[in-house]
């Protein structure tokens, strides 16, 4: 009885540090003291978890293992306020109309893999920039959720690049193109032809 009441107080707290960690994401800045503490809190509760015997792939570990990476990558993010914000703004500009934030996501990930497919050290802006690259304007508007969508892509790339295997990619490294019909943009790993993504990857969103 013990033990199950134990178990039962560690899935409480997991469910409240990951909420608290959501809440954190929308808010702006959160300073390094904070972000260290919430590390320390995850980390102690998945040890308590893994003392339980729950399993290092359980959905609990799991989300406490993102939450851990995703303080990692405020600490050290890969891009700026204002990329996010124009990342947001390519999104509602490529692809606003779609229901889907997982095709929508995928316009993201394309950034950041031309990014990191470059010889050279290159940011965010300059490749969502690059001449004739994607349809980007100052003017678009910011999406409250397209904002929160971009954040979340830039955040988990960041992620991925600090050493998390399971940063929620959905889109593989080398799909770096894309097309669209009106309705829906196709992903490809090669500038003509190639092979279409089919969205095999396990997706952290709803669509």
């Amino acid at each position: 009885m013990r033990k199950f009441i134990a178990y039962i107080l560690a899935a409480v707290i997991t469910a409240a540090l990951v909420l608290a960690g959501a809440v954190a994401a929308r808010a702006a800045g959160p300073d390094r003291e904070a972000l260290l503490a919430r590390q320390e809190e995850v980390h102690a509760a998945a040890e308590l978890l893994r003392e339980l015997g729950v399993k290092e792939d359980s959905e609990g570990i799991r989300a406490l293992q993102e939450e851990w990476w995703r303080c990692e990558a405020r600490l050290r993010p890969r891009y700026t306020e204002a990329e996010v914000v124009m990342l947001a703004k390519l999104m509602w500009g490529e692809a606003g109309g779609i229901e889907s934030r997982t095709e929508v996501a995928c316009i993201g990930w394309v950034v950041c893999n031309r990014v990191d497919d470059q010889p050279e050290p290159v940011t965010v802006a300059s490749v969502l920039t690059s001449p004739g690259a994607f349809y980007y304007r100052d003017w678009m508007p910011v999406r409250d959720d397209l904002y929160a969508l971009a954040r979340d892509v830039l955040e988990r790339w960041t992620m991925e690049s600090l050493g998390c295997k399971r940063p929620g990619r959905v889109l593989p490294a080398d799909y770096r193109w894309y097309a669209g019909d009106g309705k829906h943009n196709w992903f490809r790993n090669a500038y003509k032809g190639g092979d279409r993504w089919g969205y095999e990857l396990e997706s952290p969103y709803e669509s």
